[in-house]
């Protein structure tokens, strides 16, 4: 999806829609806004929104003046769209990618995200190719299929994640400019959705700020292309590796987030306190209580989090407080 203030837009599924409510457009409409929006915020002259909302066929101004008025009325901004005397139009709100509207507690991978057995082979884990480019898909799904490397292949980061994917863990080949969004946004939405899945950029072209911008954020590596294929596999076998560790970084880290959520609020005091190195005296002046209550709160905290040692207890409260922060 594509944000647009309280607006959202898919372009593939040709829906809009304003805070959640569907956005009724016509065809011509629609188009105009595409291109706008596929400009980023540059210019739009006349003559190419003409050539792209009515090939083949002559108009006069006033059709396309039309249309864009129809555009900021439907979405309640006159200030959406800017008319640059004698140049064109630009989109002047900000766009930005978004992750699609869920329901609490839901991935918008389906069973992928919500598998409770991380994968424990690095042969399983699919690689998820996102690429607008037909012919840099097909090479990669020949690619991968001849090694018999389990694959998806996606045409926008959209399809990606409006997929149904049956794997606990994956890695990506992402391309950085993608026809709505950025790679580096995707990459934004998955660190949002807590997706620890290894990142392999692929570009064009490429410049030493993008590519430090994506190694800061987690990315695995920064592909130029053409890119030789063996060594694209041998970086997909240690990608894939790195993937099956993160996958059970990250189920580790859902069962203790799980375990956590049965502590009372007051035995959630009483574990930030133990953490933090506070005796049984401590606490109980900290907290008002007696030494005797602490040491029950204590018996049941390390009960109900299943853990064996004040070590491992610390342990816990430490990926409790990584993900609190995430």
């Amino acid at each position: 999806m594509i944000r647009i203030g309280n607006a959202q837009v898919s372009l593939e599924r040709r829906e809009a829609f304003l805070d959640g409510k569907p956005i009724p457009l016509g065809g011509r409409a629609f188009e105009v806004l595409a291109t706008l929006i596929k400009a980023k915020g540059r210019v739009v002259g006349k003559d190419e929104l003409f050539s792209q909302v009515w090939a083949g066929t002559v108009v006069e101004d006033n059709n396309l003046q039309v249309q864009v008025s129809l555009l900021r009325k439907a979405f309640g901004d006159r200030g959406l769209i800017q008319t640059v005397p004698r140049r064109g139009y630009r989109l002047a709100a900000q766009v930005s990618f978004d992750v699609p509207c869920l329901a609490p507690g839901k991935s918008p991978f389906g069973a992928m995200a919500d598998a409770s057995e991380p994968i424990n082979d690095a042969a399983n884990v699919p690689v998820l190719v996102v690429d607008d480019d037909p012919s840099v898909r097909k090479a990669l799904g020949r690619l991968l299929r001849s090694q018999d490397i389990p694959h998806r292949l996606f045409a926008s980061a959209e399809e990606l994640f409006d997929a149904r994917l049956e794997s606990p863990c994956a890695c990506l080949l992402l391309d950085m400019h993608l026809p709505e969004t950025t790679g580096l946004e995707v990459q934004a939405a998955l660190c949002r959705l807590a997706l620890p899945w290894p990142i392999v950029f692929m570009t064009g072209f490429g410049t030493i700020p993008m590519t430090v911008q994506a190694m800061r954020a987690g990315a695995v590596e920064f592909l130029t292309k053409p890119f030789d294929e063996d060594q694209l596999l041998a970086l997909l076998e240690s990608v894939r590796a790195r993937a099956v560790t993160e996958g059970r970084k990250r189920q580790h880290a859902r069962q203790v987030e799980e375990k956590y959520q049965h502590l009372t609020p007051r035995e959630r005091q009483v574990f930030s306190l133990v953490v933090g190195g506070l005796s049984h005296k401590q606490i109980a002046k900290a907290i008002g209580t007696s030494e005797v209550t602490t040491k029950v709160h204590k018996k049941n905290i390390m009960n109900k989090m299943q853990s064996r040692s004040l070590l491992e207890l610390v342990a816990m409260h430490n990926v409790i407080e990584a993900r609190s922060g995430a």
